[in-house]
């Protein structure tokens, strides 16, 4: 009887104790989205408790990793940093692996604040194959939704959404697993809208974006971000109601904010949709506020983006010199960030603003900044991906130098070394033998698996689709673009045929729109599709005013997609179009 009340006792004094390993963990990660000030602080007084626990260690890695994505939310991004490094450290040392790949992502998503893309990809990458190894859906899910929203940042919107689904699916998996850290639902379910919103699928995105609402997650910061998204996506979709409706709804959730940081940038959030809808007086008094706060804060990402709305606002209410004063400094900020992508809408800004005012000469040198500013935005997301196989590629030799060092020693353990010649010579005779009557059945499973050009596909698609086969059997693609706007439009049929009487059989042409004729040309380097296109130049010049043609030529490059080889034809064509006269003032 004595026995049983000792362990009566002990049970209760080891409850509290439980009770923080389970429910107050599971509150921490439903908070730390919800309201991360508040989240931080009970972090704090947490740690001060951690002796008693049974698991001090594991307990005290779990709220490292809760505090960094704190950290995160708060805009902490080189405290977020610091802390993952010392956490993923101290994991390794106590061999505790399963929690590595959370402070990776950590590490990782600071970065990708920081914009800089080149750290965050190699970490996430380790992250994720980590997770898969180890088996942490927790991990995973993050690392695939951080890298699908990398994937948004950069244009890859299929790969976004495929990462997005694999999330979703995963998401039944984290009930198995210790928690650790995860994301809340609501925010995979609301990217998603997104996405979905981005390829004009507007009722599944709108599907999506409700179930996120209706979340019982959904509190606080979280539903913040969601009313906002919503409030965007109406926009987008032409639904003046809903979207009032959105961002009413959110305004009333500022109060819930517990940092100025977060609050400065809910203000620059809801000062778009004001300026979207015409409202600019209510969005130049939230960007103020918000600049306020930035500048003080030295946060100069955000700040990019304030300045150049802020100078769109401007603009807008006809106040041209404080409009373009704003906007250059964005751009002298986008210089110096390296922020190619905003430095271009920069540019886009002022050329469509100039254009309006007649003053087409300094629209047209803002535009050929644009167009600079876009290829420089190519080259860096092609960086970022060349860093990211390279890191895939060198991990797989130093794996595969591993195991082969390990076969290298196991045969000289297990048997006598005279014995090792004769059997490396049979072996090698029965792979010889196994690969000669397996050649032509390889050859041609390989041939089965490249991808094919459906006959049935559209004009658009069979291009995709040829870029594809390009890719996949390597060998040169070339992009024309021609410009037939100088042709009259009953004479381009008739302009077309001519063309493709010169062209090959296997050479694709697409109209893709009145103003823009695509010829792709596969088997084709650079010099050939010159020699093409001083060709067909001699037939288009007959049908155009001006004995002037201007073809635009992009060759492929293994990360290329149809978009970016059309943008980069683009820029190409406005080069051979360009025309010599003096520089204007107010150039950047």
């Amino acid at each position: 009887m004595d026995f049983r009340i000792l362990v009566v006792s002990l049970l209760l004094w080891l409850s509290p104790a439980y009770s923080l390993g389970l429910d107050q963990f599971d509150q921490l990660n439903s908070n730390v989205y919800q309201y991360p000030t508040t989240a931080l602080n009970s972090i704090y007084l947490i740690e001060k408790k951690l002796d008693s626990h049974p698991e001090p260690k594991i307990s005290t890695l779990r709220l490292d990793s809760l505090k960094c994505e704190a950290f995160l939310q708060l805009g902490e991004n080189a405290a977020a940093i610091n802390l993952a490094r010392l956490s993923e450290a101290k994991a390794k040392q106590l061999k505790l692996d399963e929690a590595r790949p959370y402070f990776l992502n950590c590490m990782a998503n600071a970065y990708v604040n920081f914009g800089n893309f080149q750290q965050a990809l190699p970490l996430l990458h380790t992250s994720i194959a980590l997770s898969r190894e180890l088996e942490q859906p927790q991990a995973l899910i993050n690392g695939l939704w951080l890298r699908s929203q990398l994937d948004a940042k950069v244009l890859h919107d299929n790969t976004s959404i495929e990462d997005l689904r694999l999330a979703l699916d995963l998401f039944p998996l984290t009930d198995r697993q210790q928690h650790w850290l995860q994301p809340p639902l609501a925010y995979l379910q609301g990217a998603m809208a997104k996405q979905l919103m981005a390829d004009n699928e507007q009722q599944q995105a709108f599907s999506f974006l409700n179930k996120a609402l209706k979340h019982t997650e959904t509190k606080g910061k979280i539903a913040l971000r969601l009313l906002i998204d919503g409030a965007n996506l109406a926009q987008v979709s032409q639904q003046p109601a809903l979207r009032d409706e959105y961002i009413q709804q959110a305004r009333t959730k500022l109060a819930e904010l517990g940092s100025p940081l977060e609050l400065a940038t809910a203000y620059k959030e809801i000062a778009f949709i004001d300026y979207s809808s015409g409202k600019y007086s209510s969005a130049e008094q939230l960007l103020n506020l918000s600049l306020s706060t930035l500048k003080k804060q030295s946060h100069s990402n955000e700040m990019l983006s304030a300045l150049q709305l802020l100078g769109q606002v401007k603009l807008a209410q006809g106040a041209q010199k404080a409009g373009i004063e704003h906007i250059k400094q964005a751009i002298e900020l986008a210089k110096i960030k390296q922020r190619y992508a905003d430095l271009q809408q920069c540019y886009a800004i002022l050329a469509e603003y100039f254009a309006s005012k007649n003053d087409f000469a300094t629209a047209y040198d803002y535009q050929l900044k644009q167009f600079d500013a876009a290829q420089n935005n190519t080259a860096f997301i092609h960086s970022i991906w060349l860093s990211h196989i390279k890191s895939d590629l060198s991990r797989q030799q130093v794996s595969v130098s591993k195991q082969s060092n390990n076969a290298a020693i196991m045969p000289s353990q297990l048997l006598p070394s005279p014995f090792i010649p004769i059997l490396f010579i049979l072996f090698s005779l029965i792979m010889f033998i196994a690969w000669y009557h397996r050649q032509t059945p390889n050859k041609q499973s390989n041939n089965k698996e490249l991808p094919v050009i459906k006959p049935i596909a559209s004009g658009k698609q069979r291009l995709e689709d040829m870029l594809t086969v390009s890719k996949h059997a390597n060998y040169p693609l070339s992009l024309l673009v021609l410009n037939p706007s100088e042709i009259q439009a009953c004479d381009v049929p008739i302009m077309i045929e001519q063309l493709q009487a010169k062209l090959r059989e296997h050479d694709l042409l697409f109209l893709q729109s009145e103003q823009q004729l695509l010829i792709m040309l596969p088997h084709t380097t650079e010099s050939g599709a010159i020699h093409v296109i001083n060709q067909l130049s001699e037939t288009v010049a007959l049908w155009q005013n001006s004995s002037k043609v201007h073809i635009g030529l992009a060759c492929m490059q293994q990360f290329d997609n149809l978009q970016s080889m059309i943008k980069r034809a683009n820029v190409s064509q406005l080069r051979r179009a360009k025309p010599t006269h003096p520089s204007h003032e107010g150039e950047v």
